[in-house]
């Protein structure tokens, strides 16, 4: 997986692409936040629509620990995504660990919620 950062006036803006595996977000989840550290933004706005692959229930939540700790720093994090792919797993654990995190399938949507 990779992962291109923009610096917006608002927030940081991102677009994930890759296979998903547990291995791939734990490295790009790892490297992101690294550089979210040399950023000053405190919201980010992820797409994930580039991404191809599905994980399991436990994967899932999974990578809702692993970006409630990734993220801790941030005030708010919207993930776009197809809707069909929302189960409600990630955003769960990531919010139960302390991470304002939501996930949209429309982008002005997450991002009003970002901003508000």
């Amino acid at each position: 997986m990779r992962v291109e950062l923009i610096d917006r006036e608002t927030h940081i803006e991102g677009r994930v692409e890759g296979l998903v595996s547990m291995h791939a977000w734990e490295t790009m989840l790892t490297n992101l936040n690294r550089e979210l550290g040399t950023r000053t933004g405190d919201r980010l706005l992820l797409d994930l629509f580039g991404l191809l692959g599905y994980l399991g229930e436990a994967d899932r939540r999974a990578v809702g620990a692993l970006m409630a700790t990734q993220f801790a720093g941030l005030k708010k994090v919207a993930l776009v995504i197809d809707a069909y792919k929302i189960s409600g797993v990630v955003e769960r654990e990531a919010r139960r660990l302390g991470l304002d995190l939501r996930l949209f399938p429309d982008r002005d949507v997450a991002l009003a919620w970002l901003l508000h």
